[in-house]
């Protein structure tokens, strides 16, 4: 066989694999595995070559079982790293196949492969571009491990300013990857960080952990609604999950070091949305609670991001998530409001397109900018 196809790479997920060869072109079927869990979305593989390939039909099965937010599939553009090159997207060449019982699939086309080809859903991020945003950054950032994953992996902290107990600096304090699949919400927040220290400030404290679900994300997960229950839907009283208490307990030490403004949360939303950038809120619920100082920074945030990625009105109705009179399955927004009665907001930010947008590193990044200016003018 000319093709050889392997999920035993970094962020590694695939399944149901089968290839199809018929001169110099092939088929390469895939599914994306749920890994242990009740969602997938998640996927990335690698592609070898061993002769002559002028074309790869890359056919993605079971896309009726990913969570995909009920929108126009077309929005699903994976990404492509051939050889030795830049992770980039692949082209527009979205096809939609139904199948006789009604099934779908869909496939993308690869024209002039490399000899290596590593595809995944969205652009990856992980430990190695953590070490690439520290030297570019030249010492801004302070890194720190503030405790171990439940499988003894490191949860690291990045932070500008470790300040003094009782300092009147204003604090934000901000996680993505909950999620581990959810790499957009890296990529903005990787931009944010690196506006930070370009900008030289020191007028707010800053902490962040980038890699919140450390093991999923090293693993290859999606991450979402995970056994017995996922990051975000551990933040009360009963917490499920050993990296929400290494988490608090880092907020609580950073609580006591700045005067806490604003908690940020990063995602990103189904596989095929591309609206924009978004807070969900809650429109019904014993949760439902949009403060002032919520809608501040909501406008605030919005605004800087601008109509180019923001979703119409920055806001989207999401499911109602715990339970105020248990304080249990809260999500970091709701701990963060009910809790420490501090905003806390979430932001879902796109995989693929934004108002047919291709997103590239350089616009997620440029969000991120535009969030930490907003920041910087808020405070």
């Amino acid at each position: 066989m000319t093709i050889k196809i392997s999920a035993e790479i970094p962020y590694g997920n695939a399944c149901d694999i089968s290839i199809e060869e018929k001169s110099d072109t092939a088929v390469v079927y895939f599914a994306a595995s749920p890994s242990d869990g009740p969602q997938c979305l998640w996927f990335c593989f690698r592609i070898e070559i061993r002769g002559k390939i002028r074309c790869i039909k890359l056919v993605l099965k079971h896309p009726y079982n990913m969570l995909m937010g009920g929108c126009d599939l077309s929005n699903i553009l994976p990404v492509i790293k051939k050889d030795n090159s830049q992770w980039r997207r692949i082209g527009k060449t979205y096809q939609f196949h139904t199948l006789p019982d009604g099934r779908y699939e869909v496939s993308w086309l690869l024209d002039n492969p490399g000899k290596v080809n590593d595809i995944a859903l969205c652009y990856p991020y992980g430990t190695p571009e953590i070490e690439n945003l520290l030297k570019d950054c030249r010492g801004y950032w302070k890194k720190e491990t503030v405790g171990v994953s439940t499988e003894n992996r490191q949860i690291i902290r990045l932070c500008n300013d470790y300040s003094t107990a009782g300092s009147k600096k204003p604090g934000v304090y901000i996680v993505a990857r909950q999620h581990s699949g959810e790499t957009p919400g890296s990529w903005v927040l990787d931009g944010l960080l690196r506006y930070l220290a370009g900008m030289k400030t020191q007028d707010v404290v800053v902490w962040a952990i980038p890699l919140s679900n450390i093991d999923g994300i090293e693993k290859g997960r999606y991450g979402k609604d995970y056994f017995p229950v996922d990051l975000n839907r551990s933040w009360g009283n009963k917490m499920c999950r050993h990296e929400n208490l290494v988490i608090q307990r880092d907020i609580a030490r950073w609580r006591e070091r700045c005067t806490p403004i604003l908690g940020l949360d990063f995602h990103a939303p189904g596989g095929a949305e591309g609206e924009g950038v978004y807070f969900p809120f809650r429109a019904k619920g014993k949760l439902t609670r949009i403060k002032k100082e919520e809608i501040y920074w909501i406008n605030l945030i919005g605004k800087s991001v601008g109509g180019e990625y923001m979703y119409l009105n920055y806001r989207k109705n999401s499911p109602v998530c715990g339970d105020l009179k248990n304080l249990t399955g809260l999500m970091f927004t709701g701990y963060f409001d009910f809790v420490l009665r501090i905003p806390g907001l979430c932001l879902e930010i796109p995989y693929g397109i934004i108002n047919g947008k291709v997103m590239e590193i350089a616009d997620y990044r440029e969000i991120g900018k535009r969030i930490a200016d907003a920041i910087l003018k808020g405070i």
